[in-house]
């Protein structure tokens, strides 16, 4: 890898420190980075950069900066070819950097933005083949696997701006050989601001890709604050940047595909990445989609209830850490006067979700709850838990209804069950049985939803190498009655995505030709819901006794206290 000295024509500051420049330039930039850094939404920054498109030029001109140029003559100098090549140009803006990568020769550029203000202006330039309006902290499904020879982005990591894990998704979208090249603020780079040092640095320990070179510190905006400095980062991507698969999935969907069912169904536990945790998060946001706020309200109304004296607090399948939080927070507050410390351990098949839970938890509480973070299966997991104190275990959300059966269902229960001793409990998330119109809104939600679903497919095309057309399947959640098993009726909405026109694809990694006709479904989970009346007889099969319940006021969700049946009263 290099490390090169800076640009041999930086532009000179015209300025000393605290000089100022134009005051109307400069009263404008002012209020527009306040208002980027202060970004939380799409929707303030799609705001932000439709009043700033119509000056961005003028403004960046007027400060000097200059790493477009940098960035693009940094590119080409790694890419071969780079008149063919096919470059994406991601965060484009008004299209300076495809302007200087024109002039080097580039001829075939995509640009890529959030917002379609600034895209109208990069289109005026002349120099971009595609114009695309998306959103870099999602799925970039406008794109193929390796469908780009190279990738910059300029400008794109910052306050508010796109988040760290958009690297993941670009590296996904570059082919192997090929280079992504990206400019930082030193001190952002440094603090690993966002995360993105620790991106940078996660994805070369993964062997995704590795660096090139990387310039030295240079002027970021050399007319208006010669001592903000900032780098330009080149790195390759490598043929090893998707890991292998796990036996478990690749097994799956062997199964789901020469299926001679209409319905080719996937548990739902295979839907499960990083990704998909961020897609969730996304989806739970939706007004129609009522659990979350079912369950906050519950926890929020009865957490002085549900914390006891236990030491260690587990999760299963922690996601974020937003519910286990006001439990925690009451915990510390009724031990002020005790000496014995309280440990969280979040346990998730997701390392990116265990990581994220830590670092959220650490940030929040600090040294006054130690985290002991764990990946894997639960089943792998729970053995390796010290039974020597009390533990309380929580498995929020509707998790325990997206097991494919009921008797899958209590044979889980069971394993959770003898990993319990007589002191600890369980308390389980259930959605109940409620008005088919109520699931319907719930599951088809709009646009955030149906992105979450997709993301089973996404993997098998990312990591089974797969062709599947995303933009072909339409989402279809039926309600439907499930045979009655030891007298427990129950129903569950089947989560299907229905394919609309035929599509041949051929599964590389488990060498695999699939036919899917028009009207056939990938079936990527179920969700069971429960009758109240019929919680207390699903735990006794499972060997556990219901002590407490606790609802929400519209009675949509339950959370249900639970001890093994030999527990002393």
């Amino acid at each position: 890898m290099q490390r090169t000295k800076p640009h041999a024509q930086e532009p000179e500051s015209s300025v000393k420190k605290d000089t100022p420049i134009h005051s109307e330039v400069d009263q404008r930039l002012q209020k527009i980075w306040e208002k980027a850094y202060a970004a939380r939404t799409n929707e303030d920054l799609k705001e932000l950069y439709a009043d700033w498109a119509k000056t961005y030029d003028d403004d960046h001109e007027a400060v000097g900066f200059f790493g477009h140029k940098i960035a693009s003559e940094l590119l080409v100098k790694y890419v071969d070819a780079s008149k063919e090549a096919n470059i994406l140009d991601a965060g484009a803006g008004t299209g300076a950097a495809g302007i200087e990568l024109a002039k080097l020769g580039c001829e075939s550029l995509t640009a890529l933005d959030l917002s379609d203000d600034m895209l109208s202006k990069a289109e005026e330039k002349g120099v971009y083949r595609h114009l695309v309006a998306a959103d870099l902290g999602l799925p970039l499904d406008t794109f193929s696997m390796n469908q780009f020879d190279a990738a910059i982005l300029v400008g794109v990591f910052s306050y508010g701006q796109a988040p760290a894990h958009a690297l993941n998704e670009i590296v996904r979208i570059v082919k192997p050989g090929g280079v992504i090249v990206f400019t930082m603020r030193t001190d952002f780079y440094e603090s690993d601001a966002m995360g993105v040092r620790s991106r940078v640095h996660e994805l070369e320990k993964n062997h995704a890709w590795q660096p090139v070179e990387i310039t030295e510190d240079q002027q970021y905006l050399p007319k208006k604050d010669p001592t903000a400095m900032f780098r330009v980062w080149c790195y390759r991507v490598l043929e090893t940047k998707i890991p292998e698969p796990s036996d478990d999935f690749a097994e799956a969907v062997r199964e789901a595909m020469t299926s001679k069912s209409r319905v080719k169904r996937l548990d739902h536990r295979h839907i499960w990445n990083s990704m998909a945790s961020r897609l969730y998060n996304r989806y739970i946001e939706c007004s129609d989609y009522y659990l979350p706020d079912s369950e906050e309200e519950i926890i929020d109304s009865y957490k002085s209830d549900i914390v006891g004296e236990e030491r260690l607090f587990v999760e299963l399948g922690c996601g974020s850490a937003r519910k286990i939080k006001h439990l925690l927070s009451t915990a510390l507050i009724d031990r002020q006067n005790q000496d014995a410390p309280l440990t969280y351990m979040p346990i998730d098949v997701s390392k990116g979700a265990v990581n994220s839970t830590k670092n959220d938890i650490e940030a929040f509480f600090g040294d006054r709850i130690a985290v002991d973070q764990r990946q894997g299966f639960f089943n792998e997991v729970l053995p390796t838990i010290p039974d020597d104190i009390a533990k309380v275990m929580f498995f929020f959300g509707g998790s325990l209804g997206n097991i494919e059966t009921l008797a899958e269902t209590v044979d889980f229960l069971k394993s959770l069950r003898d990993q319990m001793t007589v002191r600890d409990r369980f308390i389980v998330g259930m959605d109940l049985d409620k008005n088919p119109s109520v699931l319907v809104d719930a599951y088809e939600a709009g646009p955030p939803n149906h992105s979450f679903f997709l993301n089973m497919i996404r993997r098998i095309n990312n990591e089974l190498g797969a062709d599947f057309d995303l933009a072909a399947f339409k989402q279809e959640s039926t309600y439907d009655y499930n045979a009655p098993y030891k007298g427990i009726e129950n129903r569950s909405v089947n989560l299907k995505l229905v394919n609309r026109w035929p599509q041949d694809v051929f599964i590389t990694k488990i060498q695999l030709k699939v036919h899917l006709n028009a009207g056939e479904a990938i079936q990527v989970g179920t969700s069971r819901k429960f009758r109240r009346e019929d919680i207390g007889r699903l735990l006794e099969l499972s060997g556990l006794r219901l002590r407490r319940q606790w609802l929400d006021r519209k009675d949509y969700f339950s959370l249900n206290e639970c001890v093994r049946d030999d527990a002393v009263v």
